[in-house]
């Protein structure tokens, strides 16, 4: 009788240990809950982006081959100023000799984005079809290049858009002049994409020659 007495009573102290350990560990998953719950409280930030490409120079006849050392001349055309836009890429036989587009990137959202941005150019049978970045965001009476042709198709490796912000790029296309006779004729297709640089979506626009 005396060992069921004590059996008795270490089997309430362990039903006891076992309610009060259920309760704890209730506590604390409810507790853990809200605290997580109150970290993500609040409007997150949102990214959304936009992409515009605009061809800013004129002349509407086929591109002919041009050097690349005198593009920059060439850019500012036969009225010697590239502000104006009238003669932009067209030499003084009215020829066109490039081709100059505007490449605009907005974040309506309230985030950063940090984006790659790169040209991708379809050259069709226009074998020596080539594109450089024009330095600066605008074109102005002195406009020059920003490096030597494009060996790949990167505009900017990495750039930080802030929400409500722009950022605008230029580019210049152009038939590479060889010294020798050339059969680069046609049209061509040209793709701008800005994508998350870390990877993911983005946003992408065409335009044709």
């Amino acid at each position: 009788m005396e060992n069921n007495g004590k059996g008795i009573f270490y089997g309430v102290i362990g039903v006891a240990t076992l309610i009060v350990a259920i309760i704890g560990a209730t506590f604390a998953y409810f507790t853990a809950t809200a605290n997580n719950t109150s970290t993500i409280q609040g409007n997150a930030a949102t990214v959304s982006l936009g992409l515009s490409v605009t061809k800013v120079s004129n002349g509407n006849k086929g591109l002919v081959p041009q050097l690349e050392e005198t593009l920059s001349a060439a850019m500012k055309g036969k009225d010697n100023t590239a502000n104006s836009g009238n003669d932009m890429c067209i030499d003084g036989n009215d020829n066109t000799v490039c081709q100059v587009y505007k490449i605009t990137v907005n974040n309506t959202g309230t985030g950063d984005a940090i984006l790659k941005g790169t040209l991708d150019l379809n050259k069709g049978s226009i074998t020596n079809l080539k594109w450089a970045l024009v330095d600066g965001d605008t074109i102005d009476s002195a406009p020059a290049l920003d490096g030597s042709a494009k060996e790949d198709n990167v505009i900017v490796e990495s750039v930080t858009v802030g929400g409500s912000g722009t950022e605008d790029y230029y580019v210049i296309i152009w038939i590479d002049e060889t010294g020798a006779s050339q059969g680069d004729t046609g049209s061509f297709t040209g793709t701008v994409t800005f994508n998350n640089a870390g990877g993911g979506e983005g946003v992408t626009s065409t335009f044709v020659s």
